[in-house]
């Protein structure tokens, strides 16, 4: 469940939705962007995922926030790539990740999460579709030349989150443990772990000392400043120990 405080009722329509967007960041490898607009606010809120193209097909790192955006992300593959989907990666159970898992079903592709996740699927959604939970703590796939490092660093964002690291380009899906240049909370707290957090973010500092591109879990991607930056978010944070608006 995703908490709000403090948000004033927003008079007037209801904003239409950007469409998908879905961006360059290195050779094969693309950013997707979808929206939500939370009750009683004006302004949507992105999140990222990438698109990893392969001699073997098109990998996935989550899917796109609800149906409608993974239908579209869907078709852009189709239509740009003109490649199949071979899988999909879920890097946590919340539904900017996940909330496009029963259109992947439905399409017939691959699916695949940490057990944590899946079980957590589950106990939110009972009888919907669940990935296939066979992602380990550390979990390498190859396809062709291109090798997609899957990693766990511990419990920070939420109690299952993992990051996705490309050698090759030296890029880094940090997800929504990693906070964007601009931002000035931690975003959504809900099952957050503030005590580990930190130790999470260092782990991938000493593990991808070389990745020259983190892109976060919202927002504008940047180099390996944004550990950094939330870092000093989480400090800030466990100094002021209230209640922040919490969304994304």
């Amino acid at each position: 469940m995703l908490l709000t405080w403090g948000l004033a009722a927003v008079a007037g329509p209801v904003p239409e939705l950007p469409r998908l967007r879905v961006r360059p960041v290195a050779k094969d490898i693309f950013v997707h962007t979808s929206y939500h607009l939370y009750p009683g606010t004006a302004v949507p809120v992105s999140a990222n995922g990438l698109v990893v193209r392969t001699a073997q097909g098109i990998i996935l790192v989550d899917a796109g926030w609800g149906p409608d955006y993974t239908e579209q992300l869907l078709r852009w593959v189709a239509d740009s790539l003109r490649q199949r989907v071979r899988l999909v990666v879920l890097t946590h159970a919340h539904d900017d990740r996940a909330g496009g898992l029963a259109v992947l079903r439905a399409r017939g592709i691959r699916v695949y999460s940490t057990p944590a996740t899946a079980q957590r699927l589950h106990a939110q959604f009972l009888g919907a579709a669940r990935p296939t939970p066979a992602l380990k703590p550390y979990t390498l796939i190859r396809a062709g030349r291109t090798r997609l490092e899957l990693f766990f660093p511990g419990p920070a964002h939420a109690p299952d989150n993992l990051v996705a690291w490309l050698p090759r380009r030296k890029v880094l899906f940090g997800g929504c443990l990693v906070r964007e240049a601009s931002a000035t909370s931690l975003g959504n707290l809900d099952e957050a772990n503030l005590k580990q957090w930190p130790a999470a973010l260092q782990q991938l500092q000493r593990r991808y000392p070389q990745a020259r591109l983190v892109v976060p879990g919202h927002g504008a991607w940047a180099d390996a400043s944004l550990l950094q930056h939330t870092r000093v978010l989480l400090r800030e944070a466990g100094r002021r120990k209230s209640p922040t608006a919490l969304r994304e």
